[in-house]
């Protein structure tokens, strides 16, 4: 308790030297949210520079190991930032499938030099993710995707399409699930890959809805090559993956 005590202590006196002025007032608009990425554009040097603080304190992901990216924080402490943080009024420095779902999937599936490479982006929030799962016929019956993913050498050749693709539009890079065996029962034979939304052969289509706008995307692939290397976990495996992901789904 002393040493959480003292954590608590100098975690506050941290964050009211670090976190601007600007960043410890409710949002106004979906653009005080800061979800970072190739393109982000800031809002503003407070934006900025809370997120590069913050990321270089390893507190957007202050649970991750250091290695990584994060802060190395055990559960009480990582509590013990959010309620200061909470009590400061400080506002999330970064929002991001990445830290959200990807992440946890990676950190339990992912090979070393996958975490290496993808870990610290997402906690610096230089790359943005999207969420390749729901298909035109499978969504809630998720297991039915028939987006293909043909491995020929040392790279797989996908050809299909998602919906409801949150933001990719604005995204990077995607973690996505596909098919690569047709000849067993659906729940097999479905792999987790990713790759970069810049890839030759990805396009994407806004979804508008009746309000005039929405975050969600229809996204295509068409003889797109993604190298092997990007395969997380063991080929035709990827539902546990899946479902070990959406239990870190959040809005």
């Amino acid at each position: 308790m002393p040493d959480l005590e003292a954590f608590r202590k100098d975690t506050r006196a941290w964050l009211e030297k670090n976190c601007p002025p600007e960043m410890r007032r409710p949002s106004q608009s979906e653009n005080d949210t800061c979800w970072g990425g190739r393109h982000w554009k800031y809002q503003s040097d407070a934006q900025r520079q809370w997120l590069e603080r913050m990321a270089e304190k390893g507190w957007t992901v202050p649970e991750w190991p250091r290695e990584y990216g994060g802060g190395g924080l055990s559960r009480d402490e990582a509590k013990i930032l959010r309620q200061e943080m909470a009590s400061l009024g400080c506002r999330s420095p970064l929002d991001s499938f990445g830290i959200w779902m990807l992440g946890p999937a990676l950190l339990k599936y992912g090979n070393e030099a996958q975490k290496r490479e993808h870990l610290p982006k997402i906690a610096k929030g230089q790359i943005r993710w999207c969420q390749g799962y729901s298909e035109p016929g499978a969504g809630s019956d998720l297991a039915s995707l028939q987006t293909r993913a043909e491995l020929k050498g040392d790279d797989f050749i996908v050809n299909g399409s998602k919906i409801w693709t949150s933001y990719a539009d604005h995204a990077d890079w995607i973690f996505c699930l596909v098919r690569t065996d047709t000849s067993v029962p659906k729940h097999d034979g479905i792999s987790f890959v990713l790759f970069d939304m810049e890839s030759a052969g990805v396009s994407t289509k806004p979804i508008t809805l009746i309000s005039g706008s929405s975050p969600f995307c229809e996204t295509f692939f068409d003889d797109v090559i993604v190298p092997k290397e990007n395969l997380v976990g063991t080929m035709n495996k990827g539902w546990d993956i899946a479902k070990y992901l959406l239990t870190h789904e959040r809005d």
